[in-house]
């Protein structure tokens, strides 16, 4: 009995060293493909075109306003750090991407 379960754990320990050798062979080159792509991982599933981009005016407040944060508004298309103004509001500002 000794000797059947000595031979069958031989005869599935050779097997299955023979299948693994197998299996990286024909799962090697589906890995290799994978590691080796770099492409664009981040695909948009529909057919919209992408968002445009939004510019805003930055306008930070006057001393003597009682605020900290600064006034932002819509703004035309234009190179970025440039002069721009916001309507109903004193002093001009600076041209931005809006990222929110």
């Amino acid at each position: 009995m000794r000797k059947i379960l000595s031979g069958l754990t031989i005869l599935l320990i050779s097997s299955s060293a023979a299948g693994a050798g197998e299996l990286s062979m024909a799962g090697g080159d589906a890995a290799m493909s994978l590691v080796q792509y770099q492409g664009n991982t981040q695909s948009r599933t529909d057919d919209r075109p992408p968002r445009p981009q939004r510019y805003v005016c930055v306008v930070p407040p006057r001393q003597s306003d009682d605020r900290t944060r600064p006034y932002v508004c819509r703004a035309d298309a234009g190179r970025v750090g440039g002069r721009c103004r916001c309507p109903n509001v004193v002093g001009s500002g600076t041209l931005d991407l809006a990222g929110w």
